[in-house]
C-alpha cells in the first residue's frame, strides 16, 4: 500500500481544497494517508503564492521533500502560477481545478496509466462531491472558484481563473450534509463571494435565502468570507436583509486595499474611497455588534508618502476591527511586477506604522463589548466563536459542551481577543 503525506498552506478555500485533495485519495483502496511525513511514500504539497515569501517558503519545502526521496506532488495555486519553477521539482503537478482528481492522477502515475481522460474537461461540481465534514465543528464551504477582477498586484487570478459559481443547489444540499454532521459553523468561501452567482443568473443573497429555508430550525452560524467592493453595491440591499437572520454571522471582510483614490485606480480596484467608505457606513449602520475587517497593502510601487497617509485617515475614520496588513511583493505574470520598486526600508517603515494603528483600532473597537452578551460557540474548552466572530475567552463550568451555544457576558478586552462569563 502506498503512504501518502498530505500539508496544506493558505486562506480558507485554499484548505477546502486540502480536504478534497485527501479526500480524493482516500476513495482509493490502494492509498493510505499518514500523519508523519517519515512514514510517507508520496508528499502532497497543496501550495499558496499570495505573496513572494510565502512563495519562497513553498519552494523550500518542496526541496526538503525532494532531500527526502519523497516522490512530490504539488497541487494549488503555485502549478497554474508558476509552472516554470517547480516543473523540475514534482513528479506530478495538481491545478487548483483538479483537487477532486488527485487520487485518480496519483493512481495512475503510480501505475503508469495515461492521464489524458482524466484531466479532460474537468467538472467543477465534482470538487464538493469530496468535501467531507470529519468530526469537525467548522467547514468551509467554496461557492466559487476565480474571479471577475483584474487587479493589478494579484497572481491568485493567474491561479484560479474567472468567476466559475458552483451550482446553487448543490451547496445547499453540501450544507444539510455539513448540519447532519454536526457542524456548527460554517465558512462560506470564494476568491469573492460578492460575485457569487453572476456568472449564472443567480447572487449570494439568493444562495444565503434558499439555505435558510432549506435548514430551518437548526442552529448553526454562516461566516460570509471576502468581498470586493466593486460587486458588493450591486447586491447591497438583499445582502443586508440577509443579515438580519440569526444564523449569519454579523461579519464582514471587506478589503480596502489602500486609502488613496490614485492608488486604487493603479491597482485596477474599480471603486474609489468614498464608495468604499458609503459600503462600511450602511453595514455599521443596519448590522448590530458588526465585526469589520479589512486588508491594506502597503508600498504599492506607486505609493507616495502622501497617498500613505491618506490611507491611514480613511482608516481612522472607517475604524476596522481588524486590520490584515501586508507589505507589497511583486508577483510574476502581474503588471504592477512590471512598475519599477519601493525601497524595502520605506515598505518595513510603513508596516510599522500601520500596524501601531491597527493594534489601537482593534483594541478601540474590542472596548467597547465590555458588559455586553454575545452569543458564543464553543470550539474548544475555554474559548467560541460569538456570533459575529469575535474570538471569546470564558470561564468553564462542567455543565459546558464544545459545540453548545452559550451567552457570554464580556468583563475585559484585549486588542485582539474578549474574556467574559458564561451567564446561562
Amino acid at each position: 500500500m502506498t503512504k501518502i503525506y498530505i500539508e496544506g498552506y493558505g486562506c480558507t478555500l485554499n484548505n477546502a481544497d486540502a480536504n478534497i485533495i485527501k479526500n480524493s485519495i482516500k476513495s482509493f483502496k490502494d492509498f493510505q494517508i499518514v500523519n508523519n511525513l517519515e512514514d510517507a511514500d508520496i508528499v502532497v504539497i497543496n501550495t499558496c503564492v499570495v505573496r513572494l515569501e510565502t512563495e519562497h517558503k513553498m519552494i523550500s519545502r518542496i526541496n526538503y521533500f525532494k532531500s527526502l526521496n519523497k516522490k512530490v506532488v504539488i497541487a494549488g495555486c503555485m502549478p497554474k502560477a508558476l509552472r516554470e519553477k517547480i516543473i523540475d521539482k514534482a513528479h506530478i503537478l495538481i491545478m487548483p481545478r483538479e483537487a477532486h482528481l488527485a487520487g485518480d492522477i496519483i493512481y495512475k502515475y503510480e501505475n503508469k496509466l495515461d492521464n489524458a481522460l482524466t484531466l479532460q474537461n474537468p467538472c467543477l461540481n465534482d470538487k464538493l462531491k469530496y468535501l467531507k465534514p470529519e468530526n469537525s465543528l467548522i467547514m468551509p464551504l467554496p461557492i466559487s472558484e476565480g474571479c471577475i477582477g483584474k487587479c493589478t498586484f494579484c497572481i491568485v487570478k493567474v491561479a484560479r481563473g474567472n468567476l466559475i459559481s458552483y451550482n446553487k443547489n448543490l451547496l445547499i444540499k453540501k450544507v444539510n450534509e455539513y448540519l447532519n454532521n454536526r457542524v456548527k459553523h460554517i465558512l462560506i468561501t470564494a476568491q469573492d463571494t460578492a460575485c457569487y452567482g453572476f456568472d449564472k443568473g443567480y447572487t449570494l443573497p439568493d444562495l444565503l435565502n434558499d439555505i435558510n429555508y432549506s435548514t430551518s430550525g437548526s442552529q448553526f452560524t454562516m461566516r460570509i468570507g471576502m468581498m470586493h467592493a466593486k460587486n458588493l453595491p450591486k447586491i447591497i440591499d438583499d445582502l443586508l436583509e440577509c443579515y438580519k437572520q440569526k444564523n449569519i454571522a454579523k461579519f464582514l471582510h471587506l478589503p480596502l486595499q489602500s486609502g488613496d483614490d490614485k492608488i486604487l485606480r493603479d491597482m485596477n480596484r474599480e471603486y474609489t474611497t468614498d464608495e468604499f467608505m458609503d459600503i462600511v457606513k450602511e453595514f455599521k449602520r443596519k448590522v448590530k455588534d458588526l465585526n469589520f475587517n479589512t486588508d491594506i497593502i502597503v508600498g504599492f510601487p506607486t505609493e507616495k508618502e502622501e497617498n500613505f497617509e491618506n490611507t491611514l485617515e480613511i482608516l481612522k475614520k472607517i475604524k476596522p476591527d481588524y486590520i490584515h496588513g501586508a507589505k507589497y511583493t511583486q508577483r510574476k505574470h502581474t503588471l504592477a511586477s512590471k512598475l519599477k520598486q519601493i525601497d524595502t526600508k520605506i515598505r518595513k517603515k510603513r508596516s510599522e506604522i500601520l500596524d501601531k494603528l491597527r493594534r489601537e483600532l482593534s483594541y478601540y473597537n474590542n472596548k467597547k463589548y465590555i458588559s455586553k452578551s454575545l452569543r458564543v460557540l464553543i470550539t474548544e474548552r475555554r474559548k467560541g466563536i460569538a456570533h459575529n466572530c469575535k474570538v471569546v475567552k470564558f470561564n468553564w463550568d462542567r455543565d459546558l459542551n464544545v459545540g453548545d451555544f452559550v451567552d457570554v457576558k464580556i468583563t475585559d478586552a484585549k486588542t485582539f481577543g474578549l474574556f467574559g462569563k458564561v451567564i446561562n
